[in-house]
């Protein structure tokens, strides 16, 4: 894609690109940027290729600046600036050039990105993260969030692709680990039992006021751990569909007493605690050993992915 020339583009020359990973435009950001707009003009040019296709039938089609596009026809003008490029060699080239010109901007919402990544992974016919994230210049802890979302059965797509007040994108990644889990329990297999166990957690979630924030699940989830380590699993199934079915009772339900879990993270705070004072003023040539930047460099690899886990 090395041909690029700037050009002023009559508006209804150019069509949305359906490929784009961005489904959802908040109203009162295209409303400000209108505003923008009308008073400075396009300060940045949208970049678009042109269409040899027979579908859209328009002359040009948008890799980038949808919402500047969408607001120029929205106050009737009549040309846009344009960067025009080589059109990509295929819908794969497409979406990764559309990934690699945002580098995944943060109001790109996080579902229809899973969709384009899930049309991505078909094509290259890999789900590696490492490999995903190289091409897209999306991070692994996205890509991760993005599995998890691909997980749940089609039901929930379209959920999932509305903005959500109540059951957003944060809920099904909260109660992944306990519907992943539950589906290999009889009556909760993938997809029927999973629709179950899902549909239910949402009616508890929306109409009870006994769990009003999606990381209270973590306790349900702390006690499905307990349960599956003490070899009483049966023992969560009925604590969890319990819950369920029970409007007004809460997550004090799965409160359960691990002590050696409590005294590992106890311990572990303290710890971090102590390494942290211990290294604030140390003198960094007294580490300096080969052995101690070992250390140091499992311990940083260890954080990484503990990091990875909580974003």
């Amino acid at each position: 894609m090395s041909n690029k020339t700037l050009q002023d583009i009559p508006i209804n020359n150019i069509s949305a690109n359906p490929l784009n990973p961005r489904l959802i435009f908040n109203r009162e950001e295209l409303d400000e940027l209108k505003k923008s707009i009308s008073k400075v003009g396009i300060l940045v040019p949208v970049t678009v290729y042109k269409n040899t296709k027979s579908f859209p039938k328009t002359e040009y089609i948008l890799l980038d600046g949808e919402r500047r596009w969408r607001c120029s026809k929205e106050l009737s003008l009549k040309t846009i600036a344009a960067n025009v490029i080589d059109e990509p060699t295929d819908d794969t080239q497409n979406i990764l050039f559309m990934f690699n010109i945002h580098h995944y901007r943060r109001e790109w919402e996080l579902f229809p990105t899973a969709l384009k990544l899930e049309a991505l992974m078909k094509r290259m016919q890999t789900d590696q993260e490492s490999v995903l994230a190289s091409f897209t210049g999306v991070s692994r802890s996205t890509i991760r969030r993005c599995k998890v979302l691909l997980w749940f059965p089609e039901k929930y797509r379209d959920l999932l692709t509305v903005k959500n007040e109540n059951i957003s994108t944060d809920f099904f990644i909260e109660i992944y680990p306990i519907a992943y889990r539950m589906s290999a329990e009889d009556g909760y297999h993938f997809p029927e039992g999973v629709i179950k166990l899902v549909d239910g957690l949402i009616e508890k979630f929306r109409t009870s006021q006994a769990i009003s924030d999606v990381k209270e699940f973590r306790e349900i989830r702390r006690s499905m751990a307990y349960h599956d380590k003490n070899q009483n699993f049966s023992e969560f199934v009925s604590l969890l569909e319990r819950f369920i079915n029970t409007t007004e009772l809460g997550n004090e339900v799965f409160s359960s007493t691990d002590e050696s879990a409590d005294k590992q993270v106890r311990n572990i705070l303290k710890y971090i605690s102590y390494l942290n004072q211990s290294l604030e003023n140390i003198e960094p040539d007294l580490l300096s050993d080969f052995m101690y930047v070992e250390q140091f460099k499992i311990l940083e690899t260890r954080i990484k992915r503990l990091l990875e886990d909580f974003e």
